[in-house]
């Protein structure tokens, strides 16, 4: 098969398969760049760009400047959603660069409204430096955005900006970017029960199902994992006086499918 054609077929076949997994099956908007740009470009007519390159794990980001963004899609681009349909966003990506100790290694999160490069908002996730492995991180779309903004109306597209201090041609990596709604993640999309109390927890957290949860993850703001567990029951309580007065994210692995969430520990 011809090489053009056959990237042809690759990026469509991407694009099927995104649009169906999207609408069908997880409720969710799924992006997964092993192998694929999934339709992201460099943000390059802002003097913000960059070249992508589809990695076997990621999407490599090689910057122009120190501050490259890339979004997911041009200006035809439209998801076709509300800011009010989704509350949170994890992305995966690995960030080699060595920052100096004067930098700030914030990566930014932006949402553009249709037919235009203007963002709605954004919101600022600080990083690590000098990474050896991929970390999952986590912006709650519910936060305040920067400098005031306001996540409202329609939304059309995203865009990520590499961490702060990233140097001509150095390569960031990015590797998956999940965006979905905690509050209805479980019923909706999952169909399974799952109950915790008391939220917010002071001491101790008790968690029911009503199928054996094999995994608990307990996640902070940054996307780390805190607390992790394999209990194998349905009913679990969690002792929390290890973990520090704020709002976390619960992951509950249960009948072959993740239910996330949102738990807050209280101060004691």
């Amino acid at each position: 098969m011809n090489k053009n054609l056959y990237t042809i077929f690759l990026n469509a076949a991407f694009l099927v398969l995104f649009a169906f997994s999207t609408n069908h099956i997880n409720s969710q908007i799924e992006y997964n760049w092993q192998n694929s740009q999934e339709g992201w470009v460099s943000a390059s007519e802002t003097n913000n760009g960059c070249q992508l390159f589809a990695q076997p794990e990621a999407v490599a980001m090689r910057a122009f400047n120190a501050t490259p963004i890339m979004r997911s899609g041009n200006l035809q681009a439209d998801l076709g959603i509300d800011a009010t349909t989704y509350n949170q966003v994890e992305i995966t990506l690995r960030n080699p660069v060595a920052v100096g100790a004067n930098a700030n290694p914030n990566a930014i999160l932006f949402a553009y409204p249709p037919g235009s490069n203007d963002k709605i908002c954004s919101w600022r996730f600080p990083v690590d430096t000098g990474m050896t492995e991929f970390i999952t991180y986590i912006i709650d779309l519910e936060s305040e955005p920067d400098n005031g903004d306001l996540f409202e109306g329609p939304v059309a597209r995203f865009g990520l900006r590499a961490p702060w201090g990233v140097a001509n041609f150095d390569t960031v990596y990015w590797k998956k970017m999940t965006i979905f709604n905690t509050n209805t993640i479980d019923i909706i999309e999952h169909e399974i029960y799952l109950n915790t109390f008391p939220n917010p927890a002071s001491d101790n957290l008790f968690i029911e199902s009503n199928d054996p949860i094999e995994t608990i993850e307990i996640k902070d703001l940054t996307g780390r994992i805190v607390l992790e567990m394999k209990p194998q029951k349905s009913k679990v309580e969690i002792e929390t006086t290890g973990l520090t007065s704020d709002l976390y994210f619960l992951n509950c692995f249960v009948n072959q499918k993740w239910v996330t969430k949102k738990i807050i520990i209280s101060e004691r």
